[in-house]
C-alpha cells in the first residue's frame, strides 16, 4: 500500500467511524440515553476536527524550510542560505491560497503567498522588524500532502532561545511527529542534544524522526552510511548519559530508554533532490534523495500509530454506547409487563439508590482532593532537597571548570572568565533542573496513572450497582442479574490489546508514565472507558521550560556578572575569582529559594491534574447514573400506552437492537485493524477491512 493508500484508508475508517457514531447517537436519543448520545455527540465532533501535527525542528541553517517544500513539492515557504525563519509558520490545506498573519496584538492580517516573505524572514532589517510582529502565520495552500489532513508547523530555529522556550512548552506537546533536521558536517550540535535532553521527555522519543539532511554532498555511500551511524552513536550516548543521570544506570527507566533508542529512527535525506525529483518527475532523484523511506515511516506514524490512537476512543465510546441501549432496550421490553403499581415501587428504589450513589461519588472526589494535597505534599519536599543539590552541583561545576590563566592577561580578559564560568553554570542548572523536573513529572504520571485506574473501578462499580437495580425491574423467575449484567458483551468491539481494555490508550500512556495505569486493575467496559477517559483528561505538556531558562538565564546573570576583583592575573586571582562567584552563587540560590517558583510549578501540576480526573470522574459516573434515570422516566411513560402501542413500542425495540447489531459489524474490520495496530501488528489488514474500506467511499 503506497502512501497515498494509507492515508485514503485512514481517512476511511474515520469515516466509518463517524457514520457509526451519528447513527447510534440517534438510537441513544430515541432510547432516552441523553448523555451516551452527548458522548457519542462530543466523540464525533473531536474526531471530525482532528489533524495531524507534524512540526519541524532544527538550527538555523539546517534547510528545514526546504525540507517543507519537499513535502509541500513547491517551493511555499521562503528558503535562503542565511537564517531565514522569524516566526512559527504552519501550513494547512485549503483550495485557495492565501496567507493569514496572527499578529502579536491580537489582530489578524491576510496577504497573498507571494508576500510571506515580508513578514516571517529576517533577512534585512525591515524584514525582521516586521516578523517581529508575528505570532503566528497559517499558510493556506492546496497541496497534495495537506489534503490528508497533515498540517505542517515550522519552528524557528532551535538556538533562537527566546521564542524556542515559548513553542517548545506550547506546541510540541501538541505535536503528533516532531521532525528534527540535521545536518551530517555538524552532527547533534550542542543546541540540538540540549532540545532532546532538556526540552522534551525521554518518553517522546517515540515520535521523533531525524532527518539528516544535505547528505547529497557526501559523494560516497560509505560516507553517507558512516554519517548516519555517527548521529545515532551520539544522539544514543545523549539520551542515556540525560536518562542515567535522572534515574540512574540501574533503574528501570535507564532500560526502557536504551531499548527504545534501538529503534530510534535516523534518514539520510536531500531535501533540495527530494523537491527537484518531485517537480521534475525524476524517479531516480527521488529515490537518491532519501524521501521514499522517509515519507513511508512519517505516514505509519500518522496513519498507523497516531491514528489508531485517534480512533480507539471514539471506538470504545460506540461500544459501551452499544452496551447501553442494549440493557435499555431489556429493561423496557420486559418492564412492559409490569402493572404501574410494581414499577413505582421499584423506580421510588432506584432513584433512592442512585442518590447514594451520587453521595459516593461526592466522597470519591473528597478523596481524590486529599490525593492530590499528599502528592503534591510528596513532590514539594523533594524540591526542597533538590535546592541543596542544585548548589552543590553549581559549585562543582565553579570548582572544576577549566579556565586558562593566560586569558586574564588578555583584554577584557576578567569579563572572558566570568562569561566562561557563567556559560558552564548556566548549562549546568538547566541540565539539572532538567533532569529533575522531567523525574518530578514522570512521578505525578505515574500517580496519576493509580488514580485513573481507581477512577475506572469505581465507575465499573457503580455500572454494575446499576446494572442490578435494573435487573430488578425484570420479571420471570428465569431473569436473573448475573444474566443482565453479562448482556451486551456480544457488541463489545474489538478494542482490547495486550490484556488491557481500551489497550492502546493504556498501552500509549504506559509507555509515556502512567505505570499505574498498566497495572490491569480495571475490569469491565465502564472500568475500561473511565479509565482511558482519565488518563486522556491529564494533559501532557513539556518540561518546564520557561522556568528553566528564567532559572538558568536572566536569574543566574543577576548574580554571576557581578565585578567583585580587581585587575590582577594569575592563579590567586582566578581562584579570587571563583571565590567571589561562589558567594554569588549562594545568594542566587538563597532568592530562587525564597522565590519558590519550582514548588508553585509543582504544585499547579499537581492541582491541574486532579481537576482533570476528577471532572472525568464526574463525567463518566454522571452519564451511567442520568442515563438510568432516563431509562427509569422512560419506562415510565412507556407503562401508560394501551396494548396496541405497547405492541408498537416492542417492535420498535427491536429494530434498535438489530440497528446496533448492524452498526458495529460494519465498524468490526476497523476495530480490528486498531486493535491489531495497537498490538503492535505493523501494517495489519484484513480482508474485511479492504471491503470494508471499498464500502466506504
Amino acid at each position: 500500500m503506497n502512501n497515498d493508500a494509507r492515508y485514503i484508508s485512514y481517512q476511511n475508517m474515520v469515516t466509518q467511524v463517524n457514520t457509526g457514531l451519528v447513527q447510534m447517537q440517534k438510537i441513544a436519543l430515541e432510547m432516552n440515553l441523553e448523555e451516551t448520545a452527548k458522548q457519542l455527540e462530543n466523540s464525533r465532533k473531536k474526531l471530525e476536527a482532528r489533524k495531524f501535527a507534524v512540526g519541524i525542528l532544527g538550527e538555523f541553517k539546517r534547510g528545514k524550510s526546504t525540507v517543507i517544500n519537499s513535502l509541500l513539492e513547491k517551493e511555499i515557504m521562503p528558503a535562503d542560505i542565511l537564517p531565514t525563519s522569524a516566526t512559527m509558520n504552519r501550513v494547512t490545506y485549503d483550495m485557495q491560497p492565501h496567507v493569514k498573519l496572527k499578529m502579536r496584538d491580537g489582530s489578524v492580517m491576510e496577504i497573498g503567498i507571494d508576500e510571506l516573505p515580508n513578514y516571517v524572514t529576517k533577512l534585512d532589517e525591515e524584514k525582521e522588524a516586521q516578523a517581529a510582529k508575528v505570532e503566528e502565520a497559517v499558510v493556506y495552500y492546496p497541496c497534495k500532502f495537506c489534503q490528508n489532513g497533515v498540517d505542517i508547523v515550522d519552528t524557528p530555529g532551535l538556538n533562537d532561545d527566546e521564542r524556542m522556550s515559548r513553542i517548545t512548552e506550547e506546541i510540541i506537546p501538541k505535536l503528533d511527529v516532531v521532525i528534527m533536521v540535521l545536518v551530517h558536517d555538524s552532527p547533534f550540535s550542542s543546541s540540538e542534544a540540549d532540545f532532546v535532553m532538556n526540552k522534551l521527555m525521554t518518553s517522546d522519543l517515540g515520535r521523533i524522526l531525524f532527518l539528516v539532511n544535505k547528505i547529497d554532498t557526501l559523494r560516497r555511500e560509505q560516507d553517507r552510511v558512516r554519517a548516519v551511524d555517527e548521529i545515532k552513536k551520539r544522539i544514543r550516548e545523549k539520551v542515556l548519559e540525560s536518562t542515567k543521570r535522572i534515574y540512574g544506570e540501574d533503574s528501570q527507566e535507564y532500560c526502557d530508554t536504551k531499548q527504545k533508542l534501538g529503534n530510534i529512527k535516523v534518514f539520510p535525506f536531500s531535501a533540495l533532490d527530494a523537491l527537484e525529483g518531485k517537480q521534475e518527475g525524476d524517479a531516480d532523484l527521488i529515490e537518491k534523495s532519501g524521501t521514499i523511506a522517509f515519507e513511508k515511516e512519517l505516514t505509519h506514524m500518522l496513519t498507523e500509530e497516531r491514528g489508531a490512537l485517534e480512533l480507539q476512543i471514539p471506538l470504545g465510546h460506540l461500544g459501551r454506547g452499544a452496551q447501553e441501549i442494549i440493557k435499555a432496550v431489556e429493561v423496557r421490553t420486559k418492564a412492559l409487563q409490569m402493572s404501574s403499581q410494581e414499577f413505582e415501587e421499584k423506580q421510588n428504589e432506584i432513584l433512592g439508590q442512585i442518590e447514594d450513589m451520587r453521595t459516593q461519588k461526592t466522597q470519591e472526589k473528597k478523596r481524590l482532593r486529599n490525593s492530590a494535597a499528599a502528592a503534591s505534599q510528596q513532590l514539594t519536599a523533594q524540591v526542597s532537597e533538590y535546592y541543596q543539590t542544585l548548589r552543590g552541583q553549581l559549585i562543582d561545576t565553579l570548582d572544576n571548570t577549566p579556565v586558562s590563566v593566560e586569558i586574564l592577561q588578555t583584554k577584557g580578559g576578567q569579563d572572558a572568565v566570568v562569561a566562561e564560568f557563567q556559560k558552564a553554570l548556566n548549562r549546568e542548572m538547566e541540565d539539572s533542573m532538567s533532569a529533575f523536573s522531567e523525574k518530578l513529572e514522570m512521578q505525578l504520571r505515574n500517580i496519576a496513572g493509580e488514580e485513573a485506574v481507581r477512577i475506572g473501578n469505581f465507575a465499573q462499580n457503580i455500572s454494575g450497582r446499576l446494572d442490578e437495580l435494573k435487573a430488578g425491574i425484570m420479571t420471570g423467575d428465569s431473569w436473573k442479574a448475573g444474566d443482565f449484567i453479562g448482556m451486551g458483551a456480544e457488541y463489545a468491539l474489538a478494542i482490547t490489546t495486550g490484556g488491557f481494555g481500551i489497550g492502546g490508550i493504556i498501552e500509549g500512556y504506559r509507555e509515556a508514565g502512567f505505570k499505574g495505569a498498566a497495572l490491569g486493575g480495571a475490569a469491565g467496559v465502564a472500568a475500561q472507558i473511565a479509565t482511558a477517559t482519565a488518563l486522556l483528561a491529564v494533559s501532557l505538556p513539556a518540561l518546564p521550560v520557561m522556568l528553566i531558562s528564567l532559572a538558568a538565564g536572566p536569574v543566574a546573570s543577576k548574580f554571576l556578572v557581578k565585578k567583585v576583583f580587581k585587575k590582577d592575573v594569575g592563579e590567586k586571582k582566578l581562584n579570587e575569582i571563583r571565590q567571589a562567584m561562589e558567594k554569588n552563587l549562594h545568594e542566587m540560590m538563597d532568592d530562587m529559594e525564597s522565590r519558590g517558583e519550582l514548588e508553585q510549578w509543582v504544585q499547579k501540576r499537581v492541582s491541574d491534574v486532579f481537576n482533570e480526573l476528577s471532572a472525568a470522574l464526574e463525567e463518566e459516573c454522571e452519564l451511567l447514573l442520568k442515563d438510568t434515570q432516563g431509562t427509569i422516566e422512560a419506562v415510565k411513560e412507556d407503562l401508560v400506552q394501551n396494548e396496541m402501542q405497547r405492541q408498537k413500542l416492542q417492535e420498535d425495540y427491536e429494530q434498535n437492537r438489530e440497528s446496533i447489531r448492524q452498526i458495529l459489524e460494519k465498524l468490526k474490520p476497523v476495530s480490528e485493524k486498531v486493535s491489531h495496530v495497537l498490538g503492535g501488528e505493523k501494517d495489519a489488514e484484513t480482508p474485511e477491512q479492504n471491503q470494508e474500506t471499498e464500502g466506504g467511499k
